[in-house]
């Protein structure tokens, strides 16, 4: 709106009218504005909810991790006694858990 336009209001309507156009256009504003910090508000709240469920995700898969790693460190030591009580028996079963034992090594390097 132009200054013509708003001396024609305020000849037409008075210093009333043009107050209320004011306040119609300020409500609307204020209006759209609201709607944006609302739409803002709800983005930021699924963004946290979100980044929570990712949080509890990480925090299982290391936990499951953790439990893999103490699996295979059980394991080398089982093999490890299994290797020790081997060595006065037969060749060829030492041979096998010596094989056990070399992949499980390589595993746990590998998975580490």
């Amino acid at each position: 709106m132009s200054a013509l336009d708003l001396a024609s209001l305020l000849r037409d309507y008075g210093p009333w009218g043009l107050l209320a156009l004011a306040l119609l256009t300020i409500r609307f504003l204020f209006n759209g504005w609201r709607d944006c910090m609302t739409a803002r508000i709800e983005e930021r709240g699924a963004s946290a909810t979100a980044l929570e469920r990712q949080a509890a995700s990480n925090t299982a898969v290391a936990a499951t991790l953790d439990d893999v790693r103490e699996g295979q460190i059980e394991i080398a030591k089982l093999t490890a006694e299994a290797v020790k009580r081997a060595e006065g028996s037969d060749a060829l079963t030492a041979s096998h858990i010596g094989d056990i034992k070399a992949r499980l090594d390589a595993l746990h390097r590998g998975g580490s």
